[in-house]
């Protein structure tokens, strides 16, 4: 596996498009969130998308770190069920926090899981969706 970190418009097209391929089918059809996955986050130069490949070219999972009004925020994370409890998740989630990621909206389930990096929570849970989600930052 490997990591490769760029904003949008050093992605090649078909980069983009295992990237939007793989988001559409976690949060849309995974945990059925119909909603517009892609959105002008992405495409902002200060955007940096994290995407971690197997060795045969293959998506794995990724994550985008961006500014945002509660510092750095860590966002769109998902791994592909293949690829869950090998790894993967922790290499893309070092990755985001050594990019400066202090801020995240985790689904509420998840919040030990993030507490294992240094966030705690720091507001109210909310909905996104229809999912449960806590602020935590670290």
């Amino acid at each position: 596996m490997h990591i490769t970190v760029s904003p949008l418009r050093d992605l090649h097209a078909l980069e983009v498009h295992a990237l939007y391929k793989l988001r559409v089918d976690i949060f849309v059809h995974e945990q059925q969130c119909p909603y517009a996955e892609i959105d002008t986050t992405d495409a902002l130069d200060t955007t940096q998308h994290i995407l971690a490949w197997d060795d045969n070219g293959d998506l794995l999972g990724c994550a985008r770190v961006f500014s945002g009004d509660h510092g750095t925020h860590i966002g769109r994370f998902a791994v592909i069920p293949q690829a869950r409890k090998t790894g993967t998740a922790h290499e893309i989630l070092t990755r985001a926090i050594e990019l400066g990621g202090n801020y995240l909206e985790a689904q509420s389930p998840l919040v030990g899981y993030y507490a294992r990096y240094g966030f705690t929570p720091c507001g109210a849970e909310f909905l996104d969706e229809s999912i449960p989600h806590t602020p935590m930052r670290r």
